[in-house]
């Protein structure tokens, strides 16, 4: 299994804070950080940008001050959205862009004014996606902006919570939204949201907790940080967990990585940074904000995490063409005996291509390094399909637990499920 690497980075730059909102420019390749809570009566109206090596303030008009707001980037527009947060006048439900020069105001309806939220962007269908927060009370709605207006969709799904985290996987085209706080403690659910809808997907990973930070990159979804609770505290010490392990959800399970790197945080903040194949994370706070036990305290330390998942770039596969689908036959097989796996793409491939096929973490196939591909697929100059044959070895014992195949090209990515019988 490989090591996520974290390494500290410069500590000049933003003021420590906690409960700012960071994302990756990939136009223009920075990673934006704007306001956050300094716990000094005082809430950060700031922009930054951070370009591989240094903190560079950019702009300090804009949003007013505010914390718990959430941001996305839109790359099919190249711009930069935020949407409400706490102010010092109360919420807010204000809708912003950034385009790498200026801040501009694109809306003031919408969602209900709200903290706490999640966004994050939809690459396959263009929209930049929220969900949930706080506004008096807990909330559960799921609303889109497509750039000119704010629509909220009609779907079912996570039950109402703030403080959750949020990435779009762009491999397998889903929306993942893990934990968050109902009450108290705090929630360690796991969702998925595609075309059709939200899909609960596992309750088995990280701990419990809200005010975690999540993002996309090489391949899988990374979550840190969290804190265990965030709204009743016991009397006596000690307060509630914050936690700081790196975990990996790869779409069917999630992977506990080493622990090695920032030290335990909440309401911190990350973003993938796609040039540069890191992520980069800043700030938070090492115990809860409002801890009667614990002294206030914030970090303004940046840190950059890299290895452990499969090596991508933005989302698309090499040359810029996405696979599609992957699909084996027969299945389920018996041990020793052949299976056809075909990739389609979702456009003619440009240049021939060689197709890994992985087997995920929890495959029982011996002897293998789940990080190293089991066969590959050949894809012609043109071609919208390959396949390739491959011999399940007989020391195979699954039963009636499928293993998983992943075709990945670049970040792109497809997943379908084997059945082996002994």
């Amino acid at each position: 299994m490989a090591k996520v690497l974290w390494t500290q980075k410069q500590d000049i730059g933003p003021r420590p804070r906690a409960a700012h909102a960071m994302v990756y420019d990939a136009a223009r390749q920075r990673v934006v950080l704007f306001g956050g809570d300094s716990l000094a009566n005082a809430l950060f109206a700031d922009t930054w940008e951070w370009d591989g090596e240094t903190w560079t303030q950019v702009q300090d008009i804009g949003p007013s001050a505010r914390a718990f707001h959430a941001m996305a980037y839109d790359s099919a527009r190249g711009r930069t959205v935020l949407f409400g947060g706490r102010a010092p006048a109360g919420l807010s439900g204000d809708t912003w862009e950034w385009d790498g020069e200026n801040w501009t105001q694109v809306a003031d309806t919408g969602p209900v004014k709200r903290s706490g939220h999640a966004m994050a962007f939809d690459s396959q269908r263009q929209r930049v996606l929220l969900f949930g927060g706080e506004s008096g009370s807990r909330l559960d709605d799921t609303w889109e902006w497509d750039g000119n207006e704010w629509v909220q969709q009609d779907d079912t799904g996570p039950s109402p919570r703030a403080f959750a985290a949020m990435a779009y996987d762009s491999a397998r085209r889903r929306m993942v939204l893990f934990g968050g706080a109902a009450a108290d403690p705090g929630l360690g659910d796991t969702w998925e949201r595609d075309a059709t809808g939200w899909s609960q997907k596992s309750d088995f990973g990280p701990d419990p907790c809200a005010g975690a930070a999540m993002v996309f990159r090489g391949g899988r979804v990374a979550l840190f940080g969290g804190i265990g609770s965030v709204g009743a505290f016991p009397i006596n010490p000690p307060g509630p967990p914050v936690f700081s392990r790196t975990w990996e959800w790869d779409g069917h399970h999630w992977t506990a990585r080493q622990d090695m790197g920032p030290g335990p945080r909440v309401f911190h903040a990350m973003a993938f940074d796609e040039e540069r194949k890191g992520v980069i994370l800043f700030g938070g706070s090492p115990v809860a904000l409002n801890d009667p036990v614990a002294p206030p305290s914030l970090s303004g330390d940046t840190w950059e995490a890299t290895g452990g998942a499969d090596p991508g770039g933005a989302g698309e596969g090499t040359g810029g063409v996405n696979i599609a689908s992957v699909n084996v036959a027969p299945d389920p097989v018996l041990q020793g005996n052949m299976v056809l796996i075909t990739v389609t793409l979702a456009s003619a491939a440009p240049n021939p291509a060689k197709v890994p096929i992985f087997i995920d973490n929890d495959s029982i196939f011996m002897g293998n390094n789940p990080l190293s591909p089991v066969a590959e697929v050949p894809i012609a100059v043109g071609g919208m399909s390959g396949s390739v044959s491959l011999l399940i070895p007989p020391n195979i014992v699954s039963g009636f637990t499928p293993v998983h195949l992943i075709a990945r090209l670049g970040i792109s990515g497809a997943s379908t499920s084997l059945t082996i019988l002994p």
